[in-house]
């Protein structure tokens, strides 16, 4: 660890924050998806709550990769770690001027990997969740450029802890978490942008059809990020996924899922299912030399139990 992460990993520690947006405890709101949300049959009848925790070791293999595509720096930071049958990953999608994205996205990624490793069993992962979100937010939003000026830098995140049989996730910003059951394929999280706004104002009536066609070019700014200072809006699943030998989880930047549809992505890795490294490197494979392509990373998790982990 350098000295700067050093230095930055005692920020939440301290009472107050010089130049902190605000020096009292934001308060964080948690948006859970409703059973509306879940697009096929067979994923909509299983029941998102906790029941008792599996039996059986489990194994959790994992694969990331991640490309710089057509732009001039790379700003996601991934990362991907397993051991005793839990596993943590990590896709950060950093945004701003010259190196800003970039310091963005390592630092909140780091914030949230060393707070996971420093605890050897996290009881409350909704909470640590919550609690590290914030932390991460905190430190990017301080960061100061070359100037002494703030960095104005931020970085989307989606994170996935799976412990047993349980799945947990936490997204800010627009990156994507998948859930691969079979055939089937489900967006957990939703994207936080100006559409989710100018949807739900005209679901609820207060504008009409014009205004939003008005209004809809500026549908894809992020409505919240790692780095905006009092984060206030994140997905959290508050009760577990449980999780089928041979589920998939995979975690994406846009650059993926705006190049790539669902089904091809399906299709991909599952020709590549053996090898959850190999999948990933066939993702980003799959978008690489396209024109304006983003940067693109994914970090793919499946779980196994013991019982079949070693099935040909």
């Amino acid at each position: 660890m350098d000295e700067t992460y050093a230095q930055l990993g005692e920020l939440c520690e301290q009472p107050q924050l010089p130049d902190s947006p605000q020096s009292t405890e934001p308060e964080v709101r948690t948006a859970e998806l409703t059973e509306s949300k879940v697009a096929t049959k067979q994923l909509a009848g299983q029941k998102h709550v906790a029941q008792q925790r599996a039996q059986n070791r489990s194994q959790i293999e994992i694969g990331t990769a991640s490309i710089i595509g057509t732009r001039k720096s790379q700003q996601d930071s991934v990362f991907g770690y397993e051991s005793g049958g839990r596993a943590i990953g990590i896709v950060c999608d950093g945004m701003g001027g010259l190196s800003g994205g970039e310091v963005a996205s390592r630092v909140a990624l780091q914030s949230i990997a060393d707070a996971w490793f420093a605890q050897t069993d996290v009881l409350n992962i909704p909470d640590f969740f919550r609690r590290e979100a914030v932390c991460a937010d905190e430190k990017v939003y301080l960061q100061e450029a070359a100037d002494g000026k703030r960095l104005q830098a931020g970085t989307t995140v989606v994170a996935a802890i799976v412990q047993r049989n349980e799945l947990y996730w936490l997204s800010v910003g627009d990156s994507k978490l998948y859930f691969i059951r079979g055939q089937e394929i489900l967006s957990l999280n939703v994207e936080h942008n100006y559409r989710l706004e100018l949807n739900k104002m005209l679901r609820q009536g207060k504008m009409t059809a014009q205004q939003y066609a008005a209004e809809e070019y500026r549908a894809e700014a992020l409505t919240s990020y790692i780095g905006i200072g009092n984060l206030s809006l994140m997905d959290i699943n508050k009760q577990p996924y449980l999780l089928h030998d041979g589920d998939i989880i995979l975690l994406a930047s846009d650059g993926l899922y705006r190049s790539l549809n669902e089904e091809e992505i399906i299709s991909i890795i599952n020709k590549n299912r053996q090898e959850m490294q190999k999948a990933a490197q066939a993702l980003t494979a799959a978008v690489e030399g396209r024109k304006k392509q983003d940067n693109t990373s994914v970090v793919i998790l499946r779980y196994r139990t013991v019982s079949s982990a070693y099935r040909k």
